[in-house]
């Protein structure tokens, strides 16, 4: 008896589950119950997405020659030394209404009517300033091509040459320093053969925004000139410019006796710098060139005023206004010329600017272009940036006169012409 007593409270023992002993059943889960839910990982950090950046990218920032060096001592050298090496090659095709051959009056600088021009090969070595301290540097632009030919400098080493499609002349050939005296800003100075403070475009084909230039910058204004010009930074919002040049477009020689005086005065509204407001004067013997002998006289005189904006980062206007006038021009006593323009850079995409221009210009005596008439233009253009270093520019423009100035040919010259051009610009 006692044997099956002691049998079964064994087996009663084995029976329950195990940590049950002396405690009630779990009660089963009531239905539809939701499961346990894992708690969630933490959130990453946020990725700071860099900002787009817009407009094309200069020649000097492809740094085609950095990759070149990389790191090695010679790369290490030219670096400590703020030397680099830069460059570009400009080329395009125009189809005029015009006719074939060199167009008289404009566009500018390609002025050929259904015909290919290599423009500009070019290259540039620098040593750039310091702005925190004393420092020296330099600049040499060897350019080859239809446009040095266009604008041969007098004194130039192309000089010389009578290929209307091809020419060899340095652009810019100057020593610079920067100076830290007046202000904090110091003063930057310039000696030598150096591009114009006149004018927002350029001759430089990756440093304006269309593939031609305007009526100003080819009639009422000087490109580049041989002299010695001082920037003043009295704040970071205000700029002073003085200089004495040898006259308009010289290579280390005068012309008409010289010499002649630059002045300007830029001044940014604020400290985001948003709006530039520019006002110079170019006057001496030989300051501004006509486009012919005739019209040239005995001292030029220049005055422009600029406001550049930037309406969004992705919106910029520029409207530039100058007039000249030419004293003791043979046959006119006094020539005068005036005008204006708007230039309009819309940042359609990171790769993608839409480019336009208008302008008028008065040449009130034939003086400039050797028609004594009004003229117009309208100019719309594209600059397709697929990779840092290639930008296509196709445009569209079309030029109005007052009178029949148009063309090629001397006989059919018309009042209206339309060009249609494009251009490849390869920077390295």
């Amino acid at each position: 008896m006692r044997r099956s007593i002691t049998g079964l409270v064994v087996w009663v023992s084995l029976a329950r589950p195990a940590g049950a002993i002396g405690q009630p059943p779990p009660a089963p889960p009531p239905p539809n119950a939701p499961a346990a839910v894992e708690p969630s990982p933490p959130a990453p950090p946020p990725v700071d997405v860099p900002a787009p950046t817009y407009g094309p990218t200069l020649p000097e920032n492809v740094g085609a020659f950095d990759v070149l060096f990389g790191d090695t001592p010679v790369g290490r050298f030219l670096a400590d030394e703020r030397v680099r090496t830069f460059g570009w090659v400009s080329a395009g095709y125009t189809a005029s209404s015009g006719g074939s051959g060199q167009l008289a009056v404009q566009p500018r600088e390609n002025r050929y009517g259904d015909d290919f021009l290599v423009n500009q090969i070019a290259i540039v070595t620098e040593r750039t300033l310091d702005p925190s301290q004393l420092s020296f540097g330099y600049r040499a632009t060897l350019w080859a091509g239809a446009d040095p030919a266009l604008i041969q400098p007098l004194g130039g080493v192309g000089s010389s040459s009578t290929n209307p499609r091809f020419g060899v002349d340095f652009r810019e050939l100057y020593l610079s320093a920067h100076l830290t005296i007046l202000t904090e800003g110091g003063v930057d100075l310039k000696i030598g053969r150096q591009n114009s403070v006149i004018g927002y475009e350029s001759a430089l084909a990756p440093y304006r925004p269309l593939y031609s230039n305007s009526y100003q910058w080819f009639y009422s204004e000087d490109g580049a000139f041989t002299g010695l010009v001082a920037a003043w930074n009295v704040t970071p919002r205000l700029t002073v410019v003085n200089g004495l040049t040898m006259g308009g477009n010289t290579f280390f020689t005068f012309r008409d006796g010289g010499p002649c005086y630059i002045g300007q005065v830029n001044y940014w509204l604020t400290d985001q710098k948003r709006t530039k407001l520019s006002a110079a004067v170019y006057t001496g013997p030989g300051s501004i060139l006509a486009s012919q002998p005739a019209g040239e006289g005995r001292n030029e005189t220049m005055v422009e005023l600029r406001v550049q904006h930037d309406w969004t980062p992705r919106v910029t206007q520029v409207v530039q206004s100058n007039m000249g006038w030419a004293t003791g021009v043979p046959g006119f006593g006094t020539g005068a010329w005036y005008g204006v323009y708007t230039i309009g850079i819309f940042h359609l995409t990171p790769k993608l600017d839409l480019n336009t221009r208008a302008e008028w210009f008065n040449d009130a005596d034939g003086t400039r272009t050797g028609f004594a008439t009004n003229y117009s233009e309208v100019t719309l253009g594209l600059n397709c940036m697929p990779l840092p270093w290639l930008n296509f520019r196709p445009e569209i423009r079309g030029d109005f006169a007052g009178e029949a100035v148009f063309g090629s040919d001397p006989n059919t010259r018309t009042r209206n012409q339309l060009t249609v051009a494009g251009e490849v610009l390869v920077k390295f």
